[in-house]
């Protein structure tokens, strides 16, 4: 049990670290990084991280909920004047998307896979972002979410003529992206070229991980 909780905590932490990933590679690409780390924003994000990983496989009740949402609203009131309102509403929004999975029923786990690997993290990353550079641009979002969106598509595939069809679709979202200006040539190669990777090797070679280790690695290469 110790051991399986030690991994638990582990995955609470990557978890967190990956939200940051993206975001600060970004601001020192871009040399946005005149600033200063914000306390309240680093437990606000660490909370939802070990809500997603750690204390939503205990199967907490309503009751632990209004303690959790308590606790979160008391570090929102202490950081308004520090802290934007969007910024507080963004990150505790998805703690509510997370509380809800505790209630869905079984057969609802494509739309459980979405909200915990693709919203989340998605939106974290921009609330973390927005904090920081004070703005939010396409260029950030657009690789972002299609990296988010990547990694969903290579925990999905099993080989099925479907999923050869994602890897077609979202190939071809890059190339429309990359003709609309929204993200360059080489990212759009490197992105298809992870997911694409991937899925392969998840196929042939058996390498199944968690998404959050895909999610890592497509944040990683976002920095070439």
């Amino acid at each position: 049990m110790d051991k399986l909780n030690s991994r638990k905590l582990l995955a609470t932490f990557i978890e967190f670290i990956s939200y940051h990933i993206f975001p600060f590679i970004f601001i020192f690409m871009h040399d946005l990084h005149n600033y200063s780390l914000h306390g309240f924003l680093i437990i606000m994000v660490a909370m939802v991280a070990l809500y997603k990983e750690f204390i939503l496989k205990l199967n907490p009740n309503r009751y632990f909920h209004i303690l959790y949402s308590a606790i979160y609203l008391l570090l929102a009131v202490l950081s308004l004047r520090s802290l934007n309102i969007f910024v507080i509403v963004l990150i505790f929004a998805q703690l509510a998307f997370l509380y809800l999975m505790r209630y869905l029923p079984a057969n609802s786990q494509n739309f459980t896979s979405l909200v915990e690997n693709f919203v989340v993290p998605s939106f974290m990353s921009i609330a973390i972002a927005f904090t920081y550079m004070h703005f939010i641009s396409v260029t950030f979002v657009v690789p972002l979410l299609l990296v988010n969106l990547a990694t969903v598509l290579i925990n999905y595939f099993e080989g099925s003529k479907f999923d050869y069809a994602e890897l077609v679709a979202i190939s071809g979202l890059s190339l429309v992206l990359f003709l609309l200006g929204y993200i360059s040539l080489w990212t759009a190669l490197i992105i298809v070229i992870f997911v694409v990777s991937m899925s392969l090797l998840k196929l042939f070679k058996n390498f199944n991980q968690p998404n959050l280790v895909y999610r890592v690695i497509g944040n990683l290469i976002l920095i070439i």
